[in-house]
C-alpha cells in the first residue's frame, strides 16, 4: 500500500511530557523525524536521534527500544506508526523484526570473552570505562586529569545510572563537618562498619575507604559537584557521616557537574553504548567489544575499568545470590544486569557473589512502598513463619536497616502479623503510591507525612484487591490462619504467647526490647506475606585494595579494575547502611583510585 508524501506532526509519550515530532514521508519511506519541541530534555533528544535513525535506517517500526530509556523510544514508535496510518499506510509493511539486542544467556560466561563474527569498526583508546553512573564518572574525571586517552561506554540512553537517585554520601573529618561544629575521628566510623558485619571483612578497605573521605569531597567541590549540609540523615546514623548532594539527588548535585568536567577534560562518553565483549588474551584484559551507533565495534585498550551498577536486575543471579526472587520487587536501573561480572568470571574473577551484599527492604505487594516502614521493617509486629512460629527479634532494623530482611534467606515464607489499630498508629505516613512512583521510591524520605486516615484507606483498598494474594482480613486468628493456609492451632497459640510477651513487658524467646513490644489483641486482624524489594546488588567481583580484579588465588588479572557496586569488597552480606552514604563515598573512591593505579600498569606497558 502506498503512503502518501508529506509531513505529519504527531505526538509521542516521553518521560514528563509529550514530544512533537514532524515524520517525513516521502516516496513510500520514512525519511526523517525530527523534534518540534522546544524543552526536550538530552536524554529525550538523544532517544529521539538513536531510535528514528534505527526505524529510517531499516524502514521498519519494529526495532530494539533505547537501554534505559523505553518509554520515549515507545512514544516515538508509537508515533512513528500514527503517521504511517495518517499517510494511508499499512503498518505491517513495517513491522519486520530487526533487533540490535546483544543480550547473552545468563549461564554462558565464556560467551563474553569470544571475539563477534563481524567487526564493523576498529578503536584505539589507552582506557575504558564500562558505566557512568557515579563511579563510572569519578573515574572519567580522574583519568582526564591524569591525561588518560579514555573512552567511558554507558549501556542507557544518559548517564547517571543508580546515582541518579543517590542522595549524598559518607565523609569523616571533612572541612563541612569541622565547620558545623562536628567532631569524630576517622576510627570510629571504622569500628562501627566493622562491628556492623561482624568483622567478616578485610579491614584494610574500610581503613583505605574512610582515610580517603574527606580528601575525596574537596576533589569533588573543586569538579563542581554541590553538597547541601552535613548531619546524621534524619537522625538514623549513629555518627553525623552523612553530606547531602544538593537537591538530596545525585541527578542534581553530582551528575550534570562531573559529566561537563570528564568532558572538559577531553574524555569521551558515549551512551546507549552496550559493552557486548571483553577481548581477553594471554591471560591479559586488551580492551572490549561493544555495540555503538548500532555497529559491532572492537576497542582496543590497555586498560579496562568496569563501573557498571552490578546485577542488581538480574533475578538469575540474584537467586544464585541465595534470596528468594518470585515475589520480588526490583527498584533499581533496568540496564543492572550483571554483564561486568559475567565478563569479570569469563577471564577468571575471583566470585564473591554469594557473599555480596544487597540494598535489600522488605515489602507487601498488596500494599504501596514508601515511608510506612515500621510495621513492615519490623519493630512493634509479630513475623512468624510457614509453620505460624516467629523466627526472629522483628525490631532487628534498629542495628541496621538491611537485618530485617536477612532472616527470610532462612525460611519458606514469613508473614507480618497485625491489627488494624497497629496500622493505623505506625503506619500513618504510608503514601499511597503506583507501582512506578514506587520503583522511583517516591515519598521514601517523606518523613513528616502522617495520616492514619489515609493509611486506612490504603489498606482497605489493598485487602480489597490483594495483589498477589499477599494480605488478608479477618475478624478472629482462627479464620485469618485459614485464609492464609497457616496451620491453625500453631499459628494461633503463638499470638497469644506474643500477646503475654507483650503483656508481661518482656520476650522470653527473642529478648526484643520492650518499647517494641506491642500486643495483637483486638480484631480485625490482618496477615500480609513479606515479601523482598531489591534497588541494587553490592559486589561480586573479586579485587584487592587497589580495585584491581584478582583470580581465586588472588593474583591480578593484567588490565583489568573494579569500581563501584561492581566491586565493594568492605561489605559482606550485609551493606552497612548505618553510616549512610558509605556505598556512594566507595563508588567515589574506587573511581578515582581505580584510575591511579590503572595509570601506574599502563605507564608501564608504554
Amino acid at each position: 500500500m502506498l503512503l502518501k508524501d508529506g509531513n505529519y506532526n504527531e505526538k509521542a509519550n516521553g518521560v514528563e511530557r509529550p514530544l512533537n515530532l514532524a515524520i517525513d514521508i516521502k516516496n513510500n519511506k520514512i525519511k526523517q523525524v525530527d523534534n518540534k519541541s522546544t524543552d526536550i530534555s538530552d536524554l529525550e533528544q538523544g532517544t529521539l536521534d538513536k531510535m528514528s535513525q534505527r526505524i529510517i535506517d531499516n524502514q521498519s517500526v519494529n526495532v530494539d527500544t533505547v537501554s534505559g530509556a523505553t518509554i520515549s523510544s515507545k512514544g516515538i514508535i508509537s508515533a512513528i506508526k500514527q503517521a504511517i496510518a495518517d499517510a494511508g499506510g499499512d503498518i505491517d509493511d513495517f513491522s519486520n523484526k530487526v533487533s540490535q539486542n546483544f543480550s547473552k544467556a545468563d549461564d554462558d560466561y565464556d560467551s563474553w570473552i569470544r571475539e563477534p563474527q563481524k567487526i564493523e569498526k576498529t578503536i584505539q583508546t589507552d582506557l575504558v570505562i564500562v558505566g557512568s553512573g557515579i563511579s563510572g564518572l569519578s573515574a572519567a574525571v580522574q583519568a582526564g586529569q591524569d591525561k588518560i586517552k579514555t573512552l567511558v561506554l554507558e549501556k542507557n540512553g544518559f548517564v547517571g545510572g543508580n546515582g541518579s537517585g543517590v542522595k549524598g554520601m559518607m565523609s569523616a573529618e571533612t572541612k563541612m563537618q569541622k565547620k558545623a561544629g562536628i567532631t569524630f575521628k576517622k576510627e570510629e566510623v571504622v569500628r562501627n562498619e566493622l562491628e556492623t558485619i561482624q568483622y567478616q571483612a578485610d579491614g584494610s578497605f574500610w581503613v583505605d575507604l574512610v582515610n580517603h573521605t574527606a580528601d575525596n569531597i574537596d576533589w569533588l567541590i573543586d569538579q563542581g559537584v554541590q553538597f547541601d549540609r552535613v548531619d546524621d540523615y534524619h537522625h538514623t546514623c549513629p555518627l553525623p557521616t552523612f553530606h547531602w548532594f544538593k537537591g538530596g539527588r545525585g541527578a542534581i548535585g553530582y551528575i550534570p557537574f562531573m559529566k561537563k568536567k570528564a568532558e572538559e577534560l577531553g574524555v569521551k562518553i558515549s551512551t546507549s553504548s552496550p559493552v557486548t565483549g571483553l577481548i581477553f588474551k594471554d591471560k591479559t584484559v586488551k580492551g572490549v567489544y561493544a555495540s555503538i551507533d548500532d555497529q559491532v565495534v572492537k576497542i582496543n585498550a590497555k586498560a579496562v575499568i568496569f563501573a557498571s551498577g552490578g546485577f542488581g536486575q538480574n533475578r538469575a543471579l540474584i537467586k544464585k545470590e541465595g534470596w528468594n526472587t518470585d515475589n520480588m520487587l526490583f527498584v533499581g536501573m533496568t540496564g543492572s544486569t550483571g554483564d561486568a561480572y559475567k565478563m569479570a568470571l569469563a577471564a577468571g574473577a575471583k566470585d564473591t557473589l554469594e557473599n555480596s551484599a544487597p540494598l535489600i527492604t522488605n515489602f507487601v505487594q498488596a500494599l504501596p512502598l514508601g515511608n510506612g516502614r515500621d510495621l513492615l521493617a519490623g519493630g512493634p509486629a509479630l513475623w512468624v513463619n510457614q509453620d505460624g512460629v516467629s523466627f526472629t527479634d522483628e525490631s532487628i532494623t534498629d542495628r541496621n536497616a538491611i537485618l530485617q530482611s536477612q532472616p527470610f534467606k532462612s525460611i519458606k515464607n514469613g508473614y507480618l502479623v497485625f491489627s488494624r489499630e497497629m496500622f493505623a498508629k505506625y503506619e500513618d505516613n504510608l503514601q499511597d503510591l503506583s507501582e512506578e512512583e514506587q520503583k522511583s521510591m517516591k515519598g521514601i524520605d517523606d518523613m513528616n507525612h502522617h495520616d492514619s486516615t489515609q493509611a486506612l484507606a490504603i489498606l482497605d483498598k489493598a485487602v480489597k484487591t490483594n495483589k498477589g494474594n499477599s494480605l488478608f482480613e479477618a475478624d478472629t486468628l482462627e479464620e485469618l490462619a485459614g485464609k492464609s493456609g497457616l496451620p491453625k492451632d500453631e499459628f494461633t497459640n503463638e499470638v497469644k504467647k506474643y500477646n503475654e510477651f507483650c503483656q508481661n513487658g518482656e520476650d522470653k524467646e527473642f529478648g526484643k526490647a520492650k518499647k517494641y513490644l506491642v500486643p495483637i489483641e483486638k480484631g480485625p486482624y490482618y496477615i500480609a506475606r513479606l515479601n523482598q524489594s531489591l534497588a541494587i546488588s553490592i559486589g561480586g567481583i573479586g579485587e584487592n585494595r587497589h580495585f584491581e580484579v584478582v583470580d581465586d588465588k588472588w593474583n591480578k588479572i593484567p588490565g583489568l579494575y573494579a569500581a563501584g557496586i561492581d566491586s565493594a569488597m568492605q561489605y559482606k552480606n550485609i551493606y552497612t547502611i548505618n553510616l549512610g552514604g558509605s556505598c556512594c563515598a566507595h563508588c567515589v573512591n574506587s573511581g578515582r583510585y581505580s584510575v591511579k593505579n590503572a595509570k601506574k600498569y599502563i605507564e608501564k606497558l608504554a
